[in-house]
C-alpha cells in the first residue's frame, strides 16, 4: 500500500522555495506521488490602493503571487508530468493555515524548509514540528537530489515501528536503497548491584537491542536482506540528537526518518525533545518525522492564536 500519494510544500517567497520545489519534483520521479499542493501564506493581502494601481492590470496580490510561483513550480513540473500540481496563495497565518490545508486536503506529508543561512527565521519548521498533527518532511537549504542511503531511528517503540512502516509503504525506499536502522542505547547505572562489570552489561544491552531488531525483522520481512543495524552507545554527557546526527553523517545518510509522539497542548511548552534535538543539530540531510495520522492534541487552536 502506497502511504505517500497526497503531499503540500510550503513556500515563503524566499530562494529556499527553489530547492523545495527542487527536491519535490526529486522525489516525484522516484515514487508514487500522485498530486502536489504548492502553498504560500501571507498574513494580509491587503495593500494600499496607490501600490495596486501600480500593480499590473491591477491584478490581485494573490493572483500576482501566485502567477509568480507557478513560473517556478512550471520549470520542474512541465505538461508532460504525471504529478497533478495544484499552486494556491491564502491569507493568514502561515502555520495555520499549513495545517488547515493539510488537513482539508488529507495530505500524507507536509514538506518545509530548515534554513540556516538564507534569508527568513526558518521558525515554521520549528513551529510544526511540535503541533503533534502532521507527518513532516524537513528540506535543508544544501540539499542533494539523492536518495541511496535511508537512516531510521529505531528505539523499538510503537512510533519507530510505525516510522518504519510508513517509510516501507511510502515508495521511496527503492530496492537499491540501503536502510539503517540506528539504536541508541545507555548502559544503567544500576549494572553494579548485579554484580557485573560495565563491559559485560554493555555487551548485554547490545544483545537486547539486536534480539529486538530480530523482531523487527520478522515482523518487516523485505527489511531482513537489505537493513543492518547500528548500535551507539550514550554516555552520561551525550545529547542523544547530536548523537544521531553524527552517525546519520558518518554513514553519509541520504535521508533520516524518526517517529515522534505528538503531544499534549501543555507538553508543546516543554523544549528539549528528541526530535527537536535532532533538528537543531541536522543542517543538511532531508529529515521525515512520522506522527500517528490521526493523533490529535487538545487546545490547540488556543496555542496557535499567539503565532
Amino acid at each position: 500500500m502506497n502511504s505517500l500519494k497526497r503531499i503540500m510544500v510550503g513556500l515563503d517567497l524566499s530562494e529556499m522555495d527553489e530547492t523545495l520545489i527542487r527536491y519535490t519534483a526529486f522525489l516525484c520521479s522516484i515514487s508514487e506521488i500522485e498530486r502536489v499542493y504548492f502553498i504560500h501564506a501571507e498574513k494580509s493581502l491587503d495593500i494600499p490602493d496607490e501600490v495596486y494601481d501600480s500593480m499590473p492590470n491591477g491584478m490581485p496580490a494573490d493572483e500576482k503571487l501566485r502567477t509568480s510561483l507557478i513560473e517556478r513550480v512550471d520549470r520542474y513540473f512541465g505538461p508532460d508530468s504525471r504529478v497533478q500540481v495544484e499552486v494556491q496563495v491564502v491569507e493568514g497565518s502561515p502555520l495555520k493555515e499549513l495545517l488547515h490545508w493539510s488537513k482539508v486536503k488529507q495530505i500524507d506529508l507536509v514538506v518545509v524548509g530548515r534554513k540556516f543561512h538564507m534569508r527568513g527565521s526558518g521558525v515554521l519548521a520549528q513551529k510544526i514540528l511540535r503541533t503533534g498533527r502532521v507527518s513532516v518532511l524537513f528540506v535543508p537549504e544544501n540539499e542533494d537530489s539523492v536518495l541511496s542511503h535511508i537512516m531510521v531511528s529505531v528505539d523499538f517503540s510503537e512510533y519507530s515501528l510505525m516510522a518504519l512502516e510508513r517509510m516501507l509503504s511510502s515508495a521511496l525506499p527503492r530496492p537499491e536503497v540501503r536502510i539503517t536502522c540506528l539504536h541508541v542505547y545507555q548502559v544503567p547505572s544500576g549494572y553494579i548491584t548485579l554484580g557485573m562489570s560495565y563491559e559485560d552489561f554493555d555487551e548485554r544491552m547490545k544483545g537486547f537491542a539486536r534480539n529486538k531488531f530480530e523482531q523487527v525483522l520478522d515482523r518487516f520481512p523485505e527489511l531482513r536482506d537489505r537493513a543492518t543495524l547500528r548500535l551507539v552507545k550514550q554516555e552520561n554527557e551525550d545529547d542523544v540528537g547530536e548523537l544521531i546526527m553524527v552517525e546519520a553523517k558518518r554513514a553519509k545518510a541520504d535521508m533520516l526518518v524518526i517517529g515522534a509522539k505528538g503531544k499534549s497542548a501543555a507538553a508543546l511548552f516543554v523544549l528539549g525533545s528528541v526530535t527537536e534535538k535532532i533538528l537543531r543539530y541536522n543542517d543538511d540531510i532531508p529529515m521525515i518525522v512520522y506522527k500517528k495520522e490521526k493523533e490529535e492534541i487538545g487546545f490547540l487552536d488556543a496555542l496557535l492564536s499567539n503565532d
